[in-house]
């Protein structure tokens, strides 16, 4: 990581080359050694979004003119760059392997959600957005969706930056968890670990306020923090609830993105993990930092979400539980295949719109969704929102039968039409 951030120029460096440490961190500032901003989030709407938590939280370094995107437990990482010539950013995604890739077992949990992930990379590779554009990984299906120009996204423009990391020392007494309790979150498990080689001291002092800062243009799409916050804690007769309420903003933005009008937006409440799962994988974590479990013995650090079918479709691990099989086409395909993105590519032969496609392409989406869920034909992809076992045996049976209600056929023909690309204020 230490590497590929020099060469981006991204990289903290002390005056004569060499890599800050942790002692030197508490000299070092953003702007003045490699960076603008650094920014963590605790949960991610981004392609490696299901493995992101407080535990496991996204970085984003952002200087002049790159920015870089990393999370532990998958092995790339994501680069914007702005274009001399065009003034528009070009984006590349950067993979990688480790030893573990060639060892018989694979890579395990230690491999990837420890700091063994950012270094020893044993082969690289680099695609850009053309590259990537006919595969899971395109860049372009959010990035430039309904957009002339691709653009960097941030869907929390103003406080209070729900789902980042704050400066510890919070002193707030409002219900909601603030972003510096995220902090203590991430410190419990963590301590002082460096993290997508940025120095502990350095990822106490981040926030989402210097991120917003060098984030220009309109966003297509903005998650409204301060609105869903205080529909949540409403103050009445002097106080808050006791619990949460629920936020008409967000689930409004839900229904919508199950229409297929717009992208589903973050989660609604600032810490998006079980809470009894993340104190067990917390307590691990701090035993293998002790030393006293190997990490080999590390648990997946990614298993920290509610098993909860209603929750993990709000959190965009998997449908809404109960849905239709149309309903589920949308849900779980209509990001990718829609009248919106592009259609000159193999993607576009299969289209949520079912009833312009032919029973030959329709028995290649069926095999496509009998596959096991981590072979790389998947459909729904590894890590993309899921068909629950219910779900995906009514949506193959739906399309071996071909059988739908004019109802069904208007609802996918306007999701399709809209693939998701509509503005919302």
């Amino acid at each position: 990581m230490h590497d590929l951030e020099s060469l981006v120029g991204l990289g903290l460096e002390e005056p004569d080359g060499g890599i800050v440490t942790e002692a030197g961190a508490a000299a070092a500032e953003p702007g003045i050694a490699g960076y603008l901003a650094v920014a963590l989030l605790d949960h991610s709407t981004s392609l490696s979004g299901s493995l992101v938590s407080p535990i496991n939280p996204r970085a984003i370094l952002l200087g002049t003119p790159t920015a870089l995107a990393f999370n532990r437990g998958v092995q790339s990482v994501e680069i914007a760059t702005l274009d001399r010539e065009k003034f528009t950013f070009n984006f590349y995604l950067v993979s990688f392997e480790q030893a573990c890739n060639r060892a018989a077992g694979g890579c395990t949990p230690g491999d990837l959600y420890t700091p063994s992930i950012e270094s020893n990379w044993t082969h690289v590779d680099v695609q850009d957005a053309e590259d990537l554009k006919d595969t899971p990984n395109d860049c372009r299906q959010c990035h430039q969706r309904g957009l002339k120009d691709p653009i960097l996204l941030m869907r929390e423009l103003e406080g209070p930056w729900t789902h980042f990391f704050e400066p510890d020392g919070d002193t707030t007494t409002f219900p909601e968890t603030t972003g510096s309790q995220i902090l203590d979150d991430y410190l419990s498990a963590k301590g002082n670990e460096e993290y997508a080689g940025v120095p502990s001291l350095l990822l106490r002092q981040t926030s989402g306020f210097l991120l917003e800062e060098s984030v220009t243009g309109v966003q297509p799409l903005v998650f409204d923090g301060s609105a869903i916050m205080n529909e949540r804690w409403p103050y009445v007769d002097g106080g808050y609830p006791a619990t949460p309420q629920r936020s008409a903003t967000w689930y409004n933005g839900y229904e919508a993105f199950k229409r297929g009008e717009q992208l589903a937006l973050p989660y609604f409440d600032p810490r998006p993990t079980d809470v009894a799962k993340q104190a067990t994988l917390t307590a691990a974590y701090q035993r293998y930092r002790k030393q006293e479990i190997g990490a080999a013995e590390l648990p997946d650090l990614s298993d920290i979400f509610s098993d909860d079918p209603e929750t993990r479709a709000e959190l965009g691990l998997q449908t809404q539980p109960g849905t239709t099989p149309a309903q589920a086409l949308v849900q779980a395909c209509g990001t990718c295949h829609n009248d919106v993105l592009d259609q000159s590519i193999s993607r576009a032969h299969f289209n949520i719109d079912i009833a312009r496609m032919s029973r030959a392409e329709l028995d290649v989406a069926l095999a496509r969704l009998r596959l096991p869920r981590t072979a790389p034909n998947a459909m729904p992809p590894a890590g993309r929102r899921q068909l629950d076992a219910d779900g995906l045996t009514r949506l193959v049976d739906y399309l071996e039968k071909d059988v739908r209600s004019s109802d069904d056929d208007a609802f996918l023909e306007r999701a399709a039409k809209l693939g998701m690309a509509l503005s919302f204020d």
